[in-house]
């Protein structure tokens, strides 16, 4: 929001549970999963941008499936960029480029999955953004918050974290390229979650280093060098953000 109206961009956006402080644009409450309350305030749109999700609840399925087929079926004429994630992947060897079949591991993997087949099936012409661990807000933001409180983490988790300016810089320049279908917007490093909480500042004398158990997907890293061949916005590696 704040990007797109930076750059001179009226936006219409949506909330459900927290409502927006001191962020620009015109602001509508509406349950994603209500076809009907989203397909009126996207009428009036040129492009339509998806965010919204839920990981973890009783929510989570119909949020990310039945609120993704909604919000496609309301961009229909329009451009879409739907927001994915690296959990479509099992993580059995990393580096997933776009040609890679989906294969999550847990239930939130599966609703993201699903919710990219239905989306593509009702907006072929979509991009499906898929991104991993994002960072570097104007408030501290779920990965600051875990690198702060957290005791234990994953030393064989790999990711792909990416800085919220850079994919936001990366959805909105999104909006003026015909590219459909997925495309990976990671960070240039691939990093431990370990390494990624030593980064954020978390105090290595208070976390305990740990392995990923078999249900929960190790290395997801994203290889993301088409949006690199195809984008003006740097996707810049966390080392150099945060080192």
């Amino acid at each position: 929001m704040r990007r797109a109206h930076g750059g001179g961009i009226d936006v219409v956006a949506t909330w459900w549970q927290r409502p927006p402080k001191g962020l620009p644009g015109a602001w509508h409450r509406v349950d994603v999963r209500d076809a009907a309350a989203v397909a009126r305030v996207a009428a009036d749109v040129d492009a339509v941008v998806h965010t919204a999700y839920r990981q973890g609840g009783d929510d989570e399925w119909s949020t990310n499936v039945d609120g993704s087929t909604a919000v496609a079926a309301a961009a229909a004429g329009r451009r879409l960029v739907h927001l994915s994630s690296d959990l479509v992947f099992d993580g059995r060897r990393g580096r997933y480029t776009e040609r890679d079949d989906p294969s999550p591991l847990n239930a939130y993997g599966r609703s993201k999955a699903e919710a990219e087949r239905r989306v593509l099936g009702l907006h072929p012409a979509a991009t499906i953004a898929r991104t991993s661990l994002i960072y570097g807000g104007a408030e501290p933001g779920t990965q600051e918050r875990l690198a702060r409180e957290g005791t234990r983490f994953f030393v064989d988790e790999i990711r792909s974290p990416v800085q919220v300016g850079d994919l936001a810089d990366a959805v909105l320049e999104l909006l003026t390229l015909d590219c459909a279908g997925p495309l990976h917007l990671g960070g240039a490093d691939a990093l431990s979650r370990y390494d990624f909480a030593l980064l954020l500042g978390a105090d290595a004398r208070r976390i305990e280093p740990a392995h990923t158990p078999p249900d929960r997907a190790a290395d997801v890293s994203l290889d993301s060098s088409r949006a690199v061949g195809l984008l003006v916005t740097a996707l810049r590696g966390a080392n150099s953000v945060l080192g």
